[in-house]
């Protein structure tokens, strides 16, 4: 639990400041000030977290609310649940809340909302938002009207079993490198009366020679991101005993390889990643659905699209004759503009 704690507190912290901007940034001093008997009703239903002048500045309900956007926002936390997180990270979430409350105790108290700047950022963040929770409600209309059946579900999965792999098994694979035939024949011949004892006598004899390829599969993962020359991969799976030891030549060299532990590869059954299945292909009918609706809404409305501005670029996009450089700028900007997911009902 605090190795967890450790490695994502850094994580954890750094997108507060913008989440917390929004969240509790809209509080004006009109929110601050609440009536007494607007505290006792709030202070009846939910614990109170903090006071700022006598006055409540967080409910346990609005942490718990703070706590949830901050976690649906950052992919690091995806999955996990308030009541999840150990008290270490909610004891940090709220020490930064507490500094936002002191700023907007500061900022209520020396009329900052009245600055000329602030509107004007105040009114085009309006804009921003306004126009963000228009398009995420279309969005979101469309999305929960996307229906996924177990029939959908099964049809994809019985398609693609062959991707959906729990542990890629494999052959567990060490080896020892030799400049010469004849001196990896006498390593080979002492090795093989005794196999189990292979990396103990390469360690032994020839410790700056051996090397451990961990284990090799067909469709290697990054879990075993060894590299192996692809003589001694296809050897090795074309084996049909385990354990066994050979000779491979390797770009002049010859190496004494040790072949064992040989594991079958293991798939999920359906039932495993049901659920998963179903929010891709979801997804996947979202994405088609809202094409052809954005299609239906350009004969819906006119559009008068100012193609001059955008001339020199289309001729420079890739595959236009743009250069190397170019083709990579375009590649970067769409991987920067990811579609996004409709907000949950």
């Amino acid at each position: 639990m605090y190795s967890f704690v450790k490695k994502y507190l850094g994580v954890f912290v750094s997108v507060l400041t913008v989440i917390l901007f929004v969240g509790c940034g809209e509080k004006s001093k009109k929110d601050s000030v609440a009536s007494p008997d607007s505290v006792k009703e709030q202070t009846a239903n939910s614990i109170v977290l903090l006071n700022v002048d006598g006055k409540q500045a967080i409910s346990e309900d609005d942490f718990n609310k703070h706590l949830a956007q901050m976690l649906q926002a950052n992919p690091y936390f995806r999955g996990a649940s308030a009541e999840s997180l150990p008290k270490e990270l909610k004891r940090k979430f709220f020490d930064e809340l507490v500094k936002q409350e002191l700023i907007i105790a500061w900022a209520n108290k020396n009329n900052v909302d009245a600055d000329a700047e602030f509107q004007k950022n105040y009114e085009e963040l309006k804009k921003l938002v306004r126009r963000s929770l228009l398009v995420q409600a279309y969005e979101k209309k469309l999305f929960e009207g996307v229906d996924v059946t177990d029939a959908d579900i099964k049809n994809h999965f019985d398609k693609n079993k062959d991707k959906f792999v729990k542990d890629q098994g494999g052959v567990l694979v060490e080896g020892v490198e030799f400049t010469n035939d004849a001196d990896a024949l006498l390593f080979l011949n002492k090795v093989s009366v005794k196999e189990s004892d292979f990396k103990k006598m390469a360690k032994l004899s020839f410790e700056k020679s051996y090397k451990s390829f961990n284990r090799v599969a067909e469709k290697q993962s990054a879990e075993y991101s060894v590299s192996i020359p692809k003589e001694i991969k296809e050897k090795v799976l074309a084996l049909t005993k385990y354990p066994s030891i050979i000779k491979v030549a390797v770009n002049g060299k010859v190496w004494v390889i040790h072949a064992f532990d040989k594991k079958d590869t293991v798939y999920f059954d359906l039932n495993e990643i049901k659920d998963q299945l179903k929010e891709m292909l979801k997804m996947n009918k979202f994405r088609d659905i809202l094409n052809e609706n954005v299609d239906k809404l350009r004969k819906e409305f006119t559009l008068d699209i100012n193609e001059d501005y955008f001339k020199e670029a289309v001729s420079q996009m890739p595959g236009a004759g743009a250069t190397s450089e170019e083709q990579e700028i375009g590649q970067v900007v769409e991987e920067e503009i990811p579609a996004e997911k409709p907000a949950a009902a």
